[in-house]
């Protein structure tokens, strides 16, 4: 297995309330971070020079490819989050179709949405629930259909936001609130996110002008929620705790994501230069 004890060679600083770090996986061509947990564990990929991707851990300072010897080490593989057990959940790309993982005690489990063209596992909670989200297209490759499901000991569930055209589960905390997107159906325009919290759905929208897609992208203990909203298809980073939203943006960034929130609002993402290029990044709330 392949350890780099580099840890975060980048600047360190503080940015409105946050104390941004910037993430690179020594030696790799692009590094996303996506997950983390209340160990502080961070989960997300890093690029090879020809181009795959393959699932990162991150923790105590050092760079783990995830699983090198299963075929998240040969195929297309992206870790989106990690509860404290250290299960790991996100999908994995072969040559005919992308499948939903989970990484649980170094064995790699598929999980295939009955029917589905492609099956996603976007985030994993203390009791192992997977939400995650699952397309269908045509023999032509036209999409046709996208759902949002929870797993569970080997069971689906699909779910649904109420009136949807298509439904994607993005996160799941450990009291079982969840968050997604949900959009009107073929030739609507905008995209929203919703929470779904003591058996209601709520649908919301980040309070960016001309904001055209909120996509959630993770969800704390506490409900406090992570996403991004995109206005003229430039991304920008959100907090929702309560009503209020906080813009997440890293400092200095053409655009920027935030995917994963603990209970102590450590926040990771990702943030991409000028010239393409992307990183993840750590956010420590600058009062804690």
């Amino acid at each position: 297995m392949l350890l780099a004890v580099v840890l975060f060679a980048s600047v360190t600083f503080t940015y409105a309330q946050f104390q941004f770090t910037s993430i690179d996986y020594p030696g790799g061509f692009g590094t996303r971070t996506r997950g983390i947990n209340n160990h502080g564990q961070i989960v997300g990929s890093y690029d090879t020079e020809d181009g795959n991707r393959h699932a990162l851990l991150i923790q105590k300072g050092k760079f783990i490819p995830l699983a090198p010897e299963t075929i998240l080490g040969t195929d297309y593989s992206d870790a989106y989050k990690i509860n404290d057990r250290g299960d790991v959940v996100g999908w994995d790309c072969d040559d005919v179709t992308c499948h939903a993982f989970l990484l649980r005690n170094g064995g790699v489990t598929l999980l295939d949405f009955p029917g589905a063209t492609l099956t996603y596992g976007w985030d994993i909670n203390e009791s192992g629930t997977v939400a995650g989200v699952w397309d269908l297209y045509d023999s032509q490759w036209n999409f046709l259909y996208e759902g949002g499901f929870i797993w569970k000991d080997g069971n689906f569930t699909e779910v649904t936001f109420p009136g949807a055209g298509d439904t994607g589960l993005t996160g799941i905390n450990a009291r079982g609130d969840f968050v997604g997107v949900w959009d009107r159906g073929p030739g609507g325009t905008q995209t929203s996110g919703f929470v779904f919290s003591k058996g209601e759905f709520t649908s919301f929208d980040a309070p960016f002008p001309d904001v055209f897609l909120t996509q959630p992208q993770g969800i704390n203990a506490y409900g406090d929620i992570v996403g991004a909203g995109y206005v003229n298809n430039i991304a920008h980073g959100f907090l929702k705790v309560g009503d209020t939203f906080t813009s997440i943006d890293y400092p200095g960034a053409a655009y920027s994501t935030a995917w994963g929130i603990n209970a102590a609002g450590q926040m990771v993402g990702n943030w991409f230069d000028d010239a393409g290029n992307v990183h993840g990044w750590l956010a420590q709330p600058a009062t804690r």
